[in-house]
């Protein structure tokens, strides 16, 4: 049985809060054995195992490729990890046909991160993929890879994140590839901020395949009248947007390469459960599993925000709900947008507080309604002003005293 080393990061504990129980898990993973190399066959089916460790204990990890950072040697793997899993060991190995099937059981630590944010979840709009060369496409003829792997993107952030779920998946070309090979700024933050504003959300996602080309095979000497295997390669890069201020938060990009297990001359069903159970499509779909931990670790401590969408006398209405996992009671600050000009003429933008403290009243699914907590005249407040949820709110805004009606 092989036993799986942990490094201790000494200074590390003594800087973090209290750590939460580790609990055990026994997952299984499986991987095809491609040109004979069983152990890099095992390795892979060892990361699959412990991504579903991560999943069910809520660990929180930069990538699977970062804890899975250990070389395996004979019958013993060195491991290092960031703190979310403490103990490994294999369970059971088979190796059925061209396949290895291997069964862990790990001792996993959720990472989990102290701050308010956690309480609550943002709002994603996810456009449709684009493709960089087209040209890409015609071995396969997957003409529609760019929609179904969007699709296919937005189940797993919904089966996934802890801080997201997905208030809109537009359909259709939305001419992002474009505005970005122009580097058109304006244009970028214009088109997230209006897609934003249509769907009430916090975020917007973009999404372009920089390749996804298919070669031939090295080294694989066959007659001339038939075809050699293909490879096919993918690198997917994942662009994230504040849907307020429109400005681009981050970027991330997935890369890899795997058999093409389709016949040369087959029109492939990028849409089918048989292709994402193919090589290409499991070592895809991973990856892609990677960028939705990496939003979430993005986002895990940014605030949830929203917009007033309307005031009236002394209720406010905004564009946050119970999706978003706010209750009555909560406490909310509103900001009014400003500006001003620096010593070089250029405008720059600012928010202002508002001196009242609101309290949420009426919750429904994508919105609620607020009243100044201690009847302070509400000045100011009008549709398009920032919402905050207030530093000083609890994590448990249902025990606040109820406000004056």
């Amino acid at each position: 049985m092989w036993r799986i080393f942990t490094a201790l990061a000494v200074l590390a504990v003594a800087l973090c809060p209290p750590a939460h129980a580790a609990d055990w898990y026994e997952t299984k993973g499986w991987a095809p054995i491609i040109n004979n190399d069983v152990d890099a066959a095992r390795a892979r089916a060892m990361e699959s195992a412990l991504r579903q460790s991560l999943d069910l204990a809520g660990g929180s990890v930069t990538s699977v490729e970062d804890v899975v950072n250990g070389v395996i040697t004979g019958q013993h793997i060195q491991w290092q990890s960031q703190g979310a899993i403490e103990h490994v060991e294999l369970v059971r190995e088979r190796i059925n046909g061209q396949r290895i099937e291997i069964t862990v059981r790990a001792l996993v630590r959720p990472n989990v991160q102290s701050c308010s944010a956690n309480d609550y979840k943002s709002g994603l709009v996810i456009a449709p993929f684009e493709v960089k060369h087209r040209d890409h496409l015609q071995h396969g003829q997957i003409h529609d890879m760019p929609a179904a792997s969007s699709f296919r993107f937005t189940r797993l952030l919904g089966q996934h994140s802890q801080r997201l779920f997905i208030q809109h998946q537009l359909q259709g070309p939305q001419g992002f590839l474009a505005k970005y090979e122009r580097n058109d700024t304006p244009a970028l933050g214009e088109y997230a901020r209006r897609v934003a504003r249509e769907h009430n959300s916090q975020y917007v996602v973009a999404g372009v395949f920089n390749d996804l080309s298919a070669a031939p095979q090295n080294g694989v000497n066959l007659a001339f009248w038939r075809h050699p295997n293909y490879d096919r390669s993918y690198e997917l890069t994942l662009f994230l947007f504040d849907g307020i201020s429109g400005e681009l938060k981050t970027r991330a990009s997935v890369a890899g390469k795997s058999p093409w297990n389709f016949h040369y001359t087959e029109q492939v069903n990028v849409s089918s459960e048989q292709f994402w159970q193919s090589d290409f499509g499991t070592r895809l779909e991973t990856s892609m599993r990677d960028l939705v931990r990496g939003l979430d670790e993005t986002l895990g401590c940014e605030p949830l925000r929203g917009q007033v969408v309307a005031a009236q006398g002394e209720q406010v209405t905004i564009n946050l709900g119970s999706k978003h996992q706010l209750q009555v009671g909560a406490e909310l600050q509103v900001m009014h947008r400003g500006g001003f000009y620096d010593e070089l003429g250029r405008y720059r933008e600012q928010w202002q507080l508002n001196p009242a403290a609101f309290v949420v009243t009426e919750v429904f699914a994508n919105s609620s309604r607020l009243q100044a907590r201690d009847s302070t005249p509400i000045a100011g407040v009008q549709a398009r002003d920032l919402v905050v949820i207030s530093s000083n709110a609890q994590t448990e805004p249902n025990d606040r005293a109820p406000i004056p009606r």
